[in-house]
């Protein structure tokens, strides 16, 4: 049965083609066949229309004739008439009634030129005064208009006139004469129009007359008897409109062109047109119609094409209805046969596909289920060459892929191989331009297909991998990760079989399983770096505990030694000299901590200003001379090149770093020297830095070490935490500091042993080099630092502390009672009149009642914070210095109490003799 079904399709669909073919042919025949007759009918129907056209056209101009002959048989029996009788015979005779096509009809006279004057005489007698003969000229015959009727004042121009001046009439009037008969002349411009714009044309019919009656026409009787010519004027649009009326384009059935050939050019001369192309638009003509007519002598050539209103209107569409209406029948046979044939190829195709979906179903369902398990296995996942393994060995079974290579890009750093399955043949390092991780990849990239992806990344790829690309079919897939503002790329490179993207569910759970792989491995990186950084915190926080355990057990121990009785000045001051030593290491530790703080929360700030570049190197070894004295090595500077004068940056910061990388090179040298070098440095883009190198002889770094040199809560080996101590903040910091300014901080180099090398380099903006400095920005001049500026002009080391602030009344603003009595004993020590209140509503009140000179104010107190209390004293009219007094060292916190109208800040933990200071600076330079 199954046979026989595909054996009836396959000859049904020959049978299909061939019932087509015959639609075709049928339809063609039908609409030949209807145009055949039609055309037939058509020619009918034209025939009838030319023989009315050119029976009509003979029947007048032949009459012109007989009416030319009846003239001339008046002529010769009653002589030449006068004018007069002339106008009698035509008006009697009723031609011009009978022929409305004629103009006119007229006699010419036959003329010898000794006899004009006798003829011109006579005219004038007959009662034309202004008759002459026109035109003169030596000629074998010469004639003369003589009588004319219609005698019309366009008529009268004719009198006079000798035809035979004329070529064209000339002709006609030979032809009349060698035949005896009347003969017609080509179309010529009449002389009665001969002043108007716009002349016509017209035709002259002339018949000659002869002395005697019987002229049988032998060559040259009639011109021997010849006595003049009667002849017939013809317009003729007048004749034409005469005979067939005025043109009616859309009452009439035929348009015909008359046109007579001239022998002498050998060209066709138009005659008349019933309607002129240019005229009237009409559509081209299915058929069309050509007849000679024999007018006298001449031969007129017409030709008939129908107009519109020729045919009827449904007769040009038959042919198409039948052709149609045909095709129309014939075609619902053949859509029932191709109906059929496309129904039982569709039932055959249909049952496949079933099968093949089917088959499709049943794998995807085994793919899903496999993927997931694959997704739930990769997640699970926790180290990251675990979950390369498992990546590798799901690819392999599930998708044949053979080998597989990871490449990894953190921030913009190169691709680096991170795994690989089993040959060593890929490059460690995958070179690849910063522009291409702009390219979009999406999904899968087949690298053998002629993407253009594809081709872009291997072209930009080396020439190794390349080679290895082209002895497989491999694939590419990139994923981008952001995580914590930084961007990582993965590349991951397959070789797999060629029909490996062939079904869109195995691109799917490719692409799936590839995205799983990227954030598990993700998921194991910042697992891996939460570990370490927990590692590096742990330690940190035991370093750090180490650190403040140290100085502060300092101070207690001599805090409970100073507790003694018997304890001697000297050893007395030695005490307090080594808590003031300790208090400040503490309050060092503590501005490491915040600074290092504030740069990963992106809240610190910078005073950009103007700063004299060898006062500020001058500044740092003055500052590392010290210390370098203490360990018995030499610290020097040296300029290795021609470097600005000026330059713009923030001198707090800059120094902090190279006090930083100084006292780290001081602390680690043990014998040599320290050396500070600076220069100007450009790089490949053409941008200037100054640079700073720090070289030391000391310990050195070794490569391991390297790797933390720059994290934070780290050191390069915890036996040199042991041995030097350090928190492991300060080169962290330092680096991030470099990079805000908009430079960078790294090892140049190091040697363990022999030593390390340090470089600096920040951006050289708007300077000039050399002593000269074209100002181009104005420092960043704020209250602080203008008054800091001041307060370093005073000698301090020229007055006496003891007696500094006699006389001067201070309203204490503190909540703490053991910080009250330290700066109590501190002002009082120095003379001073010291008020205490514990908060801010009782501040208020004590300086309105008691008209302190100053005002420490503390930030946090009690029911009325100081800025706020500051706010309400400003408000009411205090006018004296208010100083504020607290343990917030940022910057914010500074504008913030110039803002609420603090004159200035002193920040805790203060020394008595800074605070006596402060307070004397204030009273004597309000801000």
């Amino acid at each position: 049965m199954k046979r026989l079904k595909r054996v009836f399709i396959l000859s049904h669909e020959w049978n299909v083609f061939a019932v087509l073919i015959i639609i075709i042919a049928v339809s063609l025949f039908s609409w030949w066949v209807v145009k055949i007759h039609l055309e037939k009918e058509w020619n009918a129907r034209l025939t009838f229309e030319v023989e009315k056209v050119t029976s009509t056209i003979t029947r007048e101009i032949y009459g012109y004739g007989d009416a030319l002959s009846d003239t001339k048989a008046y002529f010769q029996l009653s002589g030449v008439p006068t004018p007069r009788d002339f106008q009698n015979y035509i008006e009697s005779s009723q031609i011009l009634k009978r022929f409305p096509g004629m103009q006119g009809i007229a006699y010419s006279q036959i003329v010898q030129l000794d006899d004009v004057p006798a003829l011109e005489k006579k005219m004038q007698a007959y009662g034309y005064p202004d008759f002459k003969y026109w035109p003169e000229g030596e000629r074998s015959l010469h004639t003369a208009v003589t009588l004319i009727q219609p005698e019309d004042w366009r008529n009268r121009k004719v009198l006079g006139f000798d035809m035979y001046s004329d070529v064209i009439r000339k002709e006609a009037m030979d032809h009349a004469i060698e035949k005896n008969a009347p003969a017609i002349t080509d179309p010529v411009y009449l002389v009665q129009d001969s002043n108007e714009k716009d002349r016509q044309q017209g035709f002259l019919i002339y018949l000659p007359v002869t002395k005697n009656l019987e002229i049988r026409g032998e060559k040259g009787e009639a011109r021997d008897s010849l006595i003049g010519f009667t002849y017939a004027i013809v317009r003729i649009y007048r004749f034409f409109n005469g005979g067939f009326g005025v043109p009616e384009f859309y009452n009439e059935r035929v348009n015909y062109r008359i046109e007579t050939f001239d022998p002498k050019t050998n060209r066709l001369i138009s005659i008349y047109e019933r309607f002129p192309s240019k005229s009237v638009e009409r559509p081209t003509a299915e058929i069309s119609m050509e007849k000679e007519l024999k007018i006298f002598d001449k031969t007129w050539k017409l030709h008939f094409e129908p107009l519109p209103h020729f045919f009827n209107w449904y007769e040009r569409y038959v042919p198409i209805l039948v052709a149609l209406v045909t095709l129309i029948m014939l075609s619902v046979i053949f859509l029932a046969l191709w109906s059929t044939q496309q129904f039982l190829k569709f039932n055959e195709r249909h049952k496949e596909s079933l099968a093949q979906i089917s088959r499709n179903k049943t794998t995807e369902i085994v793919l899903f289920k496999k993927l997931n398990s694959i997704l739930a296995d990769l997640s699970s996942a926790i180290e990251s060459n675990t979950l390369f393994e498992k990546f590798c060995v799901h690819l392999y079974d599930v998708f044949q892929i053979d080998d597989c290579v990871v490449f990894v890009r953190e921030q913009k750093g190169q691709y680096e191989r991170r795994f690989q399955k089993e040959l060593d043949v890929f490059p460690a390092i995958l070179e690849m331009p910063s522009d291409w991780e702009e390219l979009p990849v999406d999904g899968i990239v087949n690298l053998s297909s002629g993407n253009v992806i594809g081709e872009r990344f291997l072209s930009q790829a080396d020439v190794r991998l390349r080679e290895i690309v082209k002895r497989g079919h491999y694939y590419l897939m990139k994923v981008i990760l952001h995580e914590s503002g930084k961007k990582t790329s993965i590349l991951v490179l397959v070789k797999g079989p060629a029909d490996l993207l062939e079904i869109n569910v195995k691109e799917y759970a490719l692409t799936s399983i590839f995205g799983q792989f990227a954030m598990s491995y993700e998921k194991a990186i910042l697992l891996r770096r939460a570990e370490d950084a927990n590692l590096m915190k742990s330690s940190f926080l035991a370093n750090m505990s180490h650190e403040i355990r140290t100085p502060l057990g300092v101070i207690v121990g001599f805090t409970e030694i100073l507790a003694q009785d018997d304890l001697e000045p000297e050893d007395k001051m030695n005490i307090v000299n080594g808590v003031k030593r300790n208090g400040k290491e503490l309050a060092r530790l503590i501005d490491d901590i915040l600074d290092i703080s504030k740069v990963e929360a992106g809240k610190l700030h910078f005073e950009m200003a103007q700063v004299n570049l060898e006062g500020f190197v001058s500044e740092i070894k003055s500052v590392m001379d010290a210390r370098a004295n203490e360990k018995g090595i030499q610290f020097t500077t040296a300029r290795l090149s021609n470097v600005p004068g000026y330059i713009i940056t923030d001198d707090v910061r800059l120094k902090q770093i190279l006090v930083n990388i100084a006292g780290n090179a001081i602390k680690f040298t043990e014998n040599g020297s320290v050396k500070l070098l600076y220069r100007t440095y450009a790089n490949e883009e053409g941008t200037e830095f100054l640079e700073f190198q720090v070289q030391d002889t000391g310990i050195g770094i070794s490569e391991k070490n390297r790797e933390n040199l720059f994290r934070p809560f780290s050191q390069g080996d915890v036996t040199t935490t042991r041995k030097y101590g350090g928190t492991g903040l300060g080169l962290a910091l330092s680096k991030r500091l470099a990079e805000l300014l908009g430079g960078d901080l790294f090892l140049l180099e190091s040697s363990v042993g022999k030593g390390s090398t340090f470089c600096l380099r920040v951006p050289l903006k708007g300077v000039a080099v050399g002593n000269a400095y074209p100002l181009k920005f104005e420092p960043a001049a704020t209250l602080e630092s203008s008054l800091a500026q001041s307060r370093s002009n005073i000698d301090w080391s020229a007055m006496d502390l003891t007696n500094l602030l006699r006389n001067v009344s201070v309203l204490l603003v503190e909540d703490s009672v053991d910080n009250q009595e330290i700066y109590e004993h501190f002002l009082s020590s120095a003379g001073a009149d010291v008020m205490i209140a514990e908060d801010g509503e009782k501040a208020i009140n004590m300086a309105f009642q008691n008209q302190p000179d100053i005002i420490l104010m503390d930030i946090q107190i009690p029911k009325l914070d100081g800025k706020e209390a500051t706010k309400t004293l400003r408000q009411r009219g205090f006018t004296r210095p208010i100083v504020a007094l607290t343990a917030h060292a940022l910057n914010e916190e500074v504008r913030s109490c110039l803002a609420a109208g603090c004159n200035g800040q002193i920040t805790k933990p203060v020394s008595g003799e800074l605070l006596v200071q402060e307070v004397y600076f204030y009273l004597n330079h309000r801000g």
